[in-house]
């Protein structure tokens, strides 16, 4: 009965993994099957195009180089690094301060300010466009970088951030603290040489994810950029995609160079970002 028991258990367990791997299977093929298609007409000619044929004739890879020199490609690739570079240097330090605030600090009113910051998460974008495009705009700030990047360095829109930093943070014995400041360190001092190391990870998974929120942001650069010559890559093939409507080859040939580093980014991190956010809900 005994090894009949074991068997059933084994069984139930194959059972289940069997389960999980034909789910996470199934939720790949719709995630991949959109870049699959692109990567397909991206490689088509004019004429397969014009044919409807599903598989190429013949593979056009010469499509990428025409959709490089078709837009001032290193100009918008250089706008959209200086856009994530800048912002993610901005988000990253100023959540941390802000997480650390909230986590091990004692001030008056600390957590119902902290409720306030997470209700943000549910007022809508829209909402704020009107008075903020008003705001820029009397502070000269349209057609500049300067709305995409300076608020970034006051954690504004990072509440999601502040969130998951303050959960690390909460699992951080306080005794650390007590015993730095025992030996004479002040709070920046405990912060910079005792928390910021042991929060590398993190820091890590925070920068990353606000790098690819900045690379593929569309909406900001639309309502704060009008002079091409600071277009982000992502916006810039919106006006390539109008000039060469009626070919998509060209068109999803330039999507994908602007995904690829995406892509990329998230394949070498995964495990760092997923383990992290892991660990950190479990210590939250």
């Amino acid at each position: 009965m005994k090894v009949k028991l074991k068997l059933s258990k084994k069984q139930r367990l194959i059972k289940e993994k069997t389960i999980a791997y034909v789910l996470v299977a199934i939720a790949s093929i719709f995630f991949v099957t959109p870049l699959i298609w692109m990567l397909i007409t991206a490689l088509k000619s004019t004429q397969d195009l014009s044919s409807g044929v599903f598989w190429p004739t013949e593979f056009y890879w010469e499509n990428f180089a025409t959709a490089i020199k078709a837009i001032p490609f290193m100009q918008y690739t250089f706008n959209s690094l200086y856009y994530a570079f800048f912002a993610t240097i901005g988000m990253t330090f100023s959540c941390t301060l802000a997480s650390y605030s909230f986590a091990k600090l004692k001030w008056k009113g600390r957590d119902k300010w902290f409720i306030v910051m997470i209700a943000t998460l549910v007022i809508p974008t829209q909402v704020l466009q009107v008075p903020l495009f008003i705001l820029y705009n009397q502070l000269g700030w349209i057609d500049t970088y300067n709305p995409l990047i300076i608020p970034t360095y006051f954690a504004v829109g990072g509440a999601a951030n502040i969130f998951l930093l303050r959960q690390f943070f909460m699992g951080v014995p306080n005794s650390l603290r007590e015993s730095a400041k025992i030996d004479g360190a002040n709070e920046f001092q405990i912060f910079f040489t005792i928390m910021v190391p042991l929060l590398k990870s993190m820091l890590v998974v925070v920068a990353i994810m606000t790098f690819l929120s900045c690379w593929n942001d569309f909406y900001n650069p639309l309502l704060y950029i009008s002079n091409s010559d600071f277009y982000p890559l992502a916006y810039a093939i919106r006006t390539f995609a109008t000039q060469y409507s009626n070919q998509n080859n060209l068109i999803m040939a330039a999507s994908l160079i602007v995904t690829l580093p995406s892509l990329i980014l998230f394949f070498i991190a995964q495990k760092q970002i997923i383990g992290s956010i892991y660990s950190t809900g479990i210590k939250g």
